[in-house]
């Protein structure tokens, strides 16, 4: 995968028909997670007029495995033979709506569960417009929102996502 990533015009890369990475897969640790190759998820970042840093989130319903009604990246399982940044942008998708035109990834983040056996990635990218999507929003998730750092900090957000968080923000930074 090269370092940059464009999206085509409508905003989507094509991943054609892959095998399905629907189901859960138990960790020597047993814990069990979703996605039979792994998960992935993408955070979008746009700067407002003024420069001021939002990043859209999602608000998992709490039927979703771990939802809890906390905020977290859209996301799910890796299909068979999809790249993580494909599955990221398919997943988001069905779950928010269509990523806007024109986005750029700025890096990955991996956090690996289990060597070998499962690991989600999460997909840093910038858009240059700041959709609402309320409209599209699949039942997995309540509710979408564009925040600001600071806002964030004070979310209920996802476990895994506020771990991760650090990490997320340096490859932003570094862009």
């Amino acid at each position: 995968m090269a370092a940059f990533e464009t999206g085509s015009e409508d905003g989507r890369v094509d991943s054609g028909t892959r095998g399905s990475g629907d189901g859960w897969v138990t960790l020597a640790s047993g814990r069990v997670v979703w996605g039979r190759f792994g998960a992935a998820g993408m955070l979008l970042r746009h700067r407002d007029d003024d420069g001021t840093e939002r990043f859209l989130l999602a608000r998992r319903a709490h039927w979703v495995h771990g939802g809890n009604g906390e905020w977290a990246v859209p996301g799910g399982a890796i299909d068979e033979q999809e790249s993580p940044v494909e599955a990221a942008l398919r997943e988001f998708d069905e779950e928010i709506g269509a990523i806007p035109a024109g986005w750029r990834l700025l890096g990955v983040h991996e956090y690996v569960a289990e060597e070998g056996v499962w690991s989600y990635h999460t997909c840093c990218a910038e858009v240059s417009e700041s959709p609402a999507y309320h409209a599209t929003l699949s039942l997995e998730n309540d509710e979408a929102a564009w925040w600001t750092v600071r806002e964030i900090d004070d979310l209920p957000l996802f476990a895994p996502l506020s771990a991760a968080w650090p990490s997320l923000m340096r490859i932003f930074d570094s862009a």
